[in-house]
């Protein structure tokens, strides 16, 4: 295995054009966690890879001498809000953010109210975030992590909006194991960021119109898999990649309803104009075909 450089890292980093950079002690910390040099290798070429990248970053935001932004004021944190607590159990409660008094409100036409569970990503990829001059992000351009944990006996998932590369609303899956009691690795978690072509399958199964759905072939070395399965009484979700260990967890009525308002919004954000009705129009054709072998 290569050996990771500073030097050749942050270029790197900037060449991908991610705007985090490494200290040597940040090299120290992220070089341990499991696929970071298999993901700085193809995070150039590979949007999955960069995705990965940023998100083994995040864990280290509000640690500016580890990580930091690219010409940001030293100690300024990368995100608004902090990460949970020692990164290993659930994230902290919903903050407030300030509006700036110089720009209007801009109200959006789709999924107008929040989900209670609003809650700050701990895991979210930031270095998306580009900072103006000064090192202040304009709150209109900041984007609003939310999402739902489900909890196993030997792992957790975190289900939360995300933004592909390419701009399109989509949902990232993140699974981590048990350390603790209602503590979970997420330092070492698998992450997996469904695509917008994907998005429709996935979103078929949670609302009961298909059975099953199998996600292969994700990630930098492509040996990402997630299966999801609808077994009647409780949804099962399974995650694997190569050096991870399996996520398994059962997932409840409950926790089925919330991850599926979440799937419907980003579906509503993608293709607005048809409305909510028109999108699950839309997908009980897309499951139909589907059924008939039709992809």
């Amino acid at each position: 295995m290569t050996t990771l450089t500073l030097d050749s890292t942050n270029q790197t980093l900037a060449t991908a054009g991610i705007k985090l950079r490494l200290s040597h002690k940040g090299l120290a910390a992220v070089s341990k966690v499991a696929m970071f040099a298999k993901a700085l290798e193809f995070c150039q070429k590979n949007t999955q890879a960069r995705d990965d990248v940023i998100s083994i970053l995040a864990h280290y935001k509000d640690r500016p001498e580890m990580v930091f932004v690219e010409q940001a004021p030293k100690g300024q944190p990368m995100l608004d809000a902090p990460p949970a607590q020692n990164n290993m159990d659930s994230p902290p409660p919903r903050q407030q953010r300030s509006v700036a008094q110089s720009k209007p409100v801009q109200q959006s036409t789709v999924n107008q109210s929040a989900p209670a569970r609003t809650v700050a990503h701990p895991n979210a990829p930031e270095a998306e975030h580009q900072q103006p001059a000064g090192g202040q992000q304009p709150d209109s351009e900041k984007r609003n992590f939310v999402g739902h944990h489900v909890y196993g006996k030997q792992s957790a998932l975190y289900f939360a909006y995300d933004e592909t590369r390419g701009g399109d609303a989509t949902i990232a899956v993140d699974g981590a194991m048990s350390v603790a009691t209602r503590q979970y690795n997420w330092n070492q978690k698998l992450r997996i960021q469904i695509t917008r072509s994907d998005l429709p399958s996935v979103a078929a199964v949670m609302f009961g119109l298909l059975p099953k759905v199998e996600l292969s072939n994700y990630g930098a070395d492509n040996t990402k898999r997630l299966l999801i399965a609808n077994q009647g009484k409780n949804y099962f979700l399974n995650m694997s990649a190569k050096d991870y260990n399996q996520i398994a967890v059962p997932i409840t009525a409950s926790d089925v309803y919330e991850i599926r308002g979440l799937f419907l919004a980003q579906l509503m954000k993608n293709r607005p104009e048809i409305g909510v009705e028109g999108i699950l129009a839309n997908l009980k054709c897309h499951a139909a075909m589907l059924k008939q072998g039709v992809q």
